[in-house]
């Protein structure tokens, strides 16, 4: 039988239809992804005639990436200098909204100043970047803030950049005192595994006798009087998503669905907290009308100046197109997700086109954007507020309609009845949320290496083995086949990328791997979840993996035991390893949790497990130990998941106020097997992240 031909949806694809869709674009190796993105068309009548310009040609990154004039981002003009009201970006229209972004591309040295004018000119307060400085060893963006402290960026100073640069005379008769400097301050910087956030105090300097008014003092932002100098000041925040690849596009989209709801949630707050303060300013306008009303035109300048909401989103990754136009989609259809239960990718690139060449720019980045809303789909309205998060459990712990669960394949005879619930058949959403935990979840990574000859008796269990592309590689011991394997992968925390190790507990003829990893991974931590009567579950031989009472050789390792601390939920004991090649020794702390044996599916209490965390963190910052902490249990999926899950949790709840069980635990699923095995175990999570927000009054109402 012939293959069908694919035909392109032209309209919004409702979220229930969408993983039916995208399996029908990718069968066939994908030949219905290439034909939709293949018929994306740009309109003939665009014109780039601005771009062109000979003095604005050295503005443009690309040749071949211009703005449209149609939609471009002009800047004020400086009087005697052509083209200075060009740069290369672009408005891009939102859901429901024009201009809610400016698509452009990473700043030149001899844009830099034009970058910051954008940046104030259209009261943008948040940056998203989508690039590294460098990739593939090529200068993808140039450094457009300051590392530490303060940089002032002048007109004068672009100029002369452009001069260098470019070997271009730029002759302009122009008194550079008569135009503002704008100076960038580092307020704050804040890493997190995938993205950076910093904080930055955008000032606009200009000389005093240059303003017509002094209405900026009554502004939303703060203006401050220093001699002959206004200084005029708004906060900028700019997130640069560090987990896109250099090549191609990232494995998994939940990391970028983070990304972009953190981005969401802080514009959010910005919005709330600058209409706050327009109250505020309101009040103080009505307060001075008497005064001001001598002068209208102050009055008119300080209503004008103070806004509804804050600018458009900036985006911008090298040439402001591929990841840029990745980032807008989503963005975009995520809100019109939440209003109409439908995305439309097709219809969003299109339009973006029609505003700046090549958005989106290749046909992989067009099937990445279906994988992040299959993922979307999924996750919708499973985050919550540490505030909603009491209520949230509260429903997930009712029954679910039996027309639900027959909606979910759950029923094995379909519908037993005309009841709501069946009497036979009693599951609550929670146990539902659980199952639905590897639905459609994408997986790209390969398991090889575990399956070897040489390496599949170092598995405790086949179902569970490291995948290719987070397992921790060991040094290659000469002669040795398989010597660099041990079932052990990388794991991503709240603020850090591979912040953990989850492995398995040693066995006999792995114990000296075991121990190879915490040396050759700096790993300053073990958590271990072997309790100290699980004998009939593990061999007794093997169940103490570190010595107790004289220094031990493993290899090329001398353990040592130091000191051991007996804790109301947990036992501390402190270990010196030397490095018997080169002696070089560290202290190694291992902490072991009382209360979960191993015929009890979840710990005896949360208090236990939540002050363990506590202490394993407090303890790394406190030393300054920067390595991965090295986490264990039976297969390294099941109580090593609940502690690595609620670990990140409790930290992103402490940061954000926000909780997504669900998402974390598909994101852990995506870099080991089955974290978190069972569905108690992820009530437990729940159970223990609501304990741990009963100690703080201010989240409880």
């Amino acid at each position: 039988n012939p293959t069908p031909v694919h035909t392109p949806i032209r309209s919004a694809i409702p979220i229930l239809r969408l993983p039916e869709y995208v399996a029908t674009l990718k069968r066939d190796s994908g030949i219905g992804i290439s034909e939709e993105y293949e018929s994306i068309e740009t309109p003939n009548d665009l014109t780039w005639k601005h771009a062109n310009m000979e003095e604005n040609r050295p503005k443009n990154r690309y040749a071949n990436i211009i703005a449209y004039d149609q939609s471009r981002v002009v800047l004020n003009e400086i009087s005697r200098i052509p083209g200075s009201d060009y740069i290369n970006a672009n408005f891009i229209d939102g859901y429901q909204k024009k201009s809610a972004y400016i698509a452009t591309q990473g700043p030149l040295p001899g844009t830099f100043y034009d970058f910051w004018r954008m940046v104030w000119e259209q009261n943008s307060r948040v940056i998203v970047m989508m690039t590294h400085l460098e990739e593939r060893a090529r200068i993808k963006c140039d450094q457009y803030w300051p590392n530490r402290g303060k940089e002032v960026f002048t007109l004068q100073q672009q100029q002369q950049c452009q001069q260098q640069e470019y070997n271009s005379k730029v002759n302009y008769d122009i008194n550079y005192t008569t135009v503002p400097t704008y100076t960038v301050i580092i307020k704050s910087v804040q890493e997190f595994a995938y993205y950076t956030l910093r904080t930055f105090i955008l000032q606009r300097n200009y000389e005093t006798n240059l303003l017509e008014t002094d209405s900026a003092a009554f502004n939303q932002h703060q203006s401050i009087n220093d001699s002959n100098m206004n200084i005029e000041q708004r906060e900028i925040k700019q997130f640069q998503f560090t987990a896109w690849p250099d090549y191609g596009t990232p494995d998994y989209p939940q990391p970028l669905l983070l990304f972009i709801r953190r981005v969401s949630q802080v514009r959010s707050q910005l919005m709330h907290h600058l209409q706050q303060e327009r109250l505020i300013n309101d009040e103080k306008v009505n307060s001075r009308e008497l005064k001001l009303s001598q002068s209208s035109d102050i009055h008119n300048s300080m209503n004008l100046n103070l806004s509804d909401e804050i600018g458009p989103l900036i985006v911008h990754c090298s040439a402001g197109v591929g990841r840029t136009g990745a980032f807008i989609v989503i963005d975009s259809q995520l809100e019109r997700l939440k209003h109409e239960n439908s995305v439309d990718i097709f219809g969003a690139v299109c339009r973006m086109r029609a505003q700046r060449n090549f958005m989106v720019q290749t046909e992989e980045q067009y099937a990445f954007l279906y994988d992040v809303f299959i993922e979307a789909a999924e996750v919708h309205g499973t985050e919550v507020t540490a505030h909603g998060l009491y209520n949230h459990v509260v429903k997930l712990r009712q029954p679910v309609p039996t027309c639900i669960l027959a909606g979910y394949n759950l029923l094995p005879n379909g519908l037993q009845d005309n009841n709501h619930l069946t009497s036979s058949i009693k599951i609550s959403s929670l146990e539902l949320e659980f199952k639905r935990l590897n639905r459609n979840l994408i997986n790209k990574r390969q398991i090889t290496t575990a399956l070897t000859y040489d390496n599949k008796t170092k598995n405790r269990d086949l179902d569970i083995l490291p995948y290719e592309s987070n397992r921790v590689c060991l040094s290659l011991i000469r002669g040795v086949n398989g010597s660099d394997y041990i079932n052990a992968s990388y794991i991503d925390g709240y603020r850090k990328s591979r912040a953990y190790i989850a492995t398995q507990t040693p066995l006999p003829h792995t114990v000296d791997d075991f121990w190879r990893l915490i040396w050759e991974c700096n790993s300053p931590i073990i958590v271990a979840f072997s309790d100290a009567r699980d004998m009939n579950l593990i061999p007794t031989d093997i169940n103490q993996y570190w010595p107790s009472d004289r220094s031990t050789r493993y290899q090329n390792l001398m353990v040592e035991p130091m000191v051991e601390y007996n804790m109301p939920h947990f036992i501390l004991r402190e270990f010196r390893l030397t490095n018997t090649t080169d002696g070089q020794s560290r202290t190694l702390r291992q902490f072991q949790l009382h209360g979960w044996p191993h015929d009890s599916i979840v710990p005896k209490s949360a208090e236990a497990i939540i002050d363990l965390i506590g202490q394993v963190h407090k303890t790394q910052i406190q030393f300054g130990q920067d390595g991965p902490i090295t986490v264990h249990c039976n297969t390294g999926s099941g109580r090593t998941g609940v502690f690595i899950c609620l670990s990140i949790l409790l930290d992103r709840m402490r940061s954000e106020g926000m909780v997504d069980m669900f998402l974390i635990t598909r994101m852990l699923r995506t870099q080991r097997i089955n974290t978190i095995q069972t569905s108690d175990q992820y009530a437990f999570c729940y159970a223990a992240t609501l304990e741990y927000l009963a100690s703080f009054d201010h989240y409880m109402s």
